[in-house]
């Protein structure tokens, strides 16, 4: 077994110093009831578009607003406590909606039917219209919020290709490390990313993506080896593990997507209780230069937008089979 160290590489251990890295058996009981209200859960039912101030009185808003005696509150009443934080920090005016926030982030990101009700440092805000002053007050005045980045939500957060230069969104307070949960047909996967870092995918479509892969594994009678040529967080080259892979290679150019990689390995009880594996961090078009065996899958999933005739090309020499998730 082959491993990239990173120097900054502190395995379970989080950046913050806080407690926001568990390993999958301790994750999956925590959520039991993680976003579930009890019978006194208040829901406020506020339309996300129409102006906050000709629903509620801002200035009447007690800063407890919405919150239970279980300690939860609504996310639509959260959302509403920063909106009024960001009227009076002079960032948004008093006729905006709660779409005028941000996009909320679940820190535990799993399919929920519906808005859930929150408990202390269990979201993550994303916002173009923040500053740190901003972003500090919210942390402090708002207790479920765990961490505040600034970015355009629709920017893609890596690198696209050898060509472009690495986006990242801003850390503006907080920690940013959140953990999704993917279904899969061999139990559950905990993906963890920090996502100033790392591009925002929801767990329904990365589910998707797992099933594509399981469709194709399934054709692998005995042992398979399997490369993720750009494995991101490196759930599908998980999953292969998971799926029975005597060998995976998880490759990636964007080093974040790496460390992210070892976290997921470790959590998902993935580095001495199934197969082989190898962390390369390189460019796709590389790496058959550096990798001189025919592995029988090659997945490629890139970023949209992406000319992805290099990476096929490349992928022709890696392997027998080519999955490219578009």
């Amino acid at each position: 077994m082959m491993n990239i160290i990173f120097k900054d590489y502190m395995g379970l251990k989080c950046e913050c110093g806080g407690e926001c890295i568990l390993d999958k058996r301790s994750l999956l009981e925590k959520i039991q009831d993680f976003y579930n209200g009890c019978k006194d859960c208040y829901n406020p039912h506020l339309d996300k578009e129409t102006p906050i101030g000709d629903q509620v009185d801002l200035e009447a808003i007690n800063r407890e607003w919405g919150k239970c005696k279980c300690g939860k509150r609504h996310l639509d009443t959260t959302m509403g406590h920063i909106l009024t934080i960001m009227v009076e920090e002079g960032l948004l005016d008093k006729k905006s909606s709660l779409r005028s926030v941000g996009t909320p982030l679940m820190s535990i990101g799993y399919p929920l039917s519906r808005a859930p009700f929150l408990s202390p440092k269990s979201l993550i805000l994303l916002s173009d219209k923040l500053d740190k002053k901003t972003a500090k007050r919210i942390i402090e005045e708002v207790p479920e919020i765990k961490g505040v980045i600034k970015g355009n939500p629709m920017m893609t957060v890596g690198i696209l290709d050898s060509k472009y230069k690495p986006l990242v969104y801003e850390r503006l307070a907080g920690c940013d490390m959140r953990c999704d949960i993917i279904k899969s047909q061999r139990g559950a996967l905990c993906i963890y990313k920090r996502q100033s870092r790392m591009h925002i995918e929801s767990p329904s479509s990365s589910y998707l993506k797992v099933m594509n892969l399981y469709n194709i594994l399934r054709k692998f009678k005995s042992s398979f080896k399997v490369i993720d040529a750009t494995c991101g967080p490196g759930t599908l080259g998980l999953f292969s593990l998971f799926a029975g892979a005597s060998k995976v290679v998880f490759n990636d150019i964007w080093s974040e997507s790496l460390k992210m990689t070892l976290i997921n390995l470790e959590v998902n009880h993935l580095k001495d209780e199934y197969g082989d594996f190898e962390v390369y961090n390189e460019d796709i078009r590389d790496l058959p230069s550096l990798i001189d065996e025919k592995y029988d899958l090659c997945i490629v999933d890139p970023f949209p937008g992406v000319d992805v005739s290099p990476f096929v090309r490349a992928s022709r020499k890696l392997a027998k089979e080519i999955l490219l998730i578009r």
